[in-house]
């Protein structure tokens, strides 16, 4: 990794009702700048409070905000995703079973919830288990 790759990041997740309603809002707005803004207006209250903010200080103002509206996307299943709660027992086991699928009935899944173990999480992860994916319905359709 080079300089240009090393900066300090900060990575928010959310989901519920409240997901819904900055996705939505999100995909109202055209501009790259309208969207930075909503980004910086909505999290502000959160990074403003982590040790040695100040607003004054240009170091800690946001160089570059990105948000993703999945939950839009009817081809990412609005907003799915797999998620492993607390206290889960043989977790192993329900994520081979996703790996697995029902191929019988033409249903694969892939992504990083289905990956190897050492990727699982990953985005690497997402992409080796879309190949593997493709790969297990050429065999099964005689295209391989």
């Amino acid at each position: 990794m080079g300089s240009d790759d090393s900066h300090p990041t900060l990575l928010f997740y959310m989901f519920g009702e409240q997901s819904q309603w900055f996705a939505s809002e999100l995909g109202k707005l055209k501009t790259k700048e309208e969207k930075t803004q909503l980004i910086i207006r909505f999290f502000r209250p959160f990074y403003s409070k982590l040790p040695n903010y100040s607003e004054e200080l240009d170091i800690c103002k946001p160089t570059e905000c990105l948000a993703t509206e999945w939950l839009n996307d009817d081809l990412a299943g609005n907003g799915s995703y797999g998620n492993f709660q607390i206290g889960l027992e043989r977790g192993d086991e329900a994520i081979l079973t996703m790996r697995k699928g029902l191929p019988d009935q033409g249903l694969w899944f892939a992504g990083e919830h289905t990956a190897q173990y050492d990727v699982l999480g990953t985005t690497t992860g997402a992409y080796g288990s879309g190949e593997a994916v493709a790969k297990r319905i050429a065999e099964r359709y005689g295209k391989a």
